[in-house]
């Protein structure tokens, strides 16, 4: 997997980008080295807090693109977060079908 080019940014901060790159780095050594065990859950939580806000506060705005590049991620890691963040806020896989149906995101 290719590392994010924190130059390439849209607007904000180029700090911002930058710092999300080497996060986004550190992150896939720990995955591809097996060191998992070795970033706190808290750390994981946070990050992931952080980028749902994000995201969903840019699509909410009007801003449209993917969360992600399809090939970086694997539909297994989608499955797994997907379903512990709909358990997080009781949103049974039926009712985000029916709220994407009637959404424009």
């Amino acid at each position: 997997m290719s590392v994010a080019d924190p130059t390439r940014h849209e607007g904000g901060s180029p700090s911002f980008a930058a710092d999300a790159a080497r996060l986004l780095a550190e992150a896939e050594r720990a995955v591809a080295e097996d060191r998992v065990a070795d970033v706190p859950e808290q750390a994981v939580q946070d990050l992931l807090l952080a980028a749902v806000r994000l995201y969903a506060a840019k699509r909410d705005r009007g801003d449209s693109f993917p969360a992600f590049a399809a090939d970086r991620v694997t539909a297994t890691d989608v499955a797994i977060t997907c379903v512990a963040m709909t358990e997080v806020v009781n949103l049974e896989l039926f009712e985000l079908a029916l709220w994407r149906g009637w959404s424009n995101v």
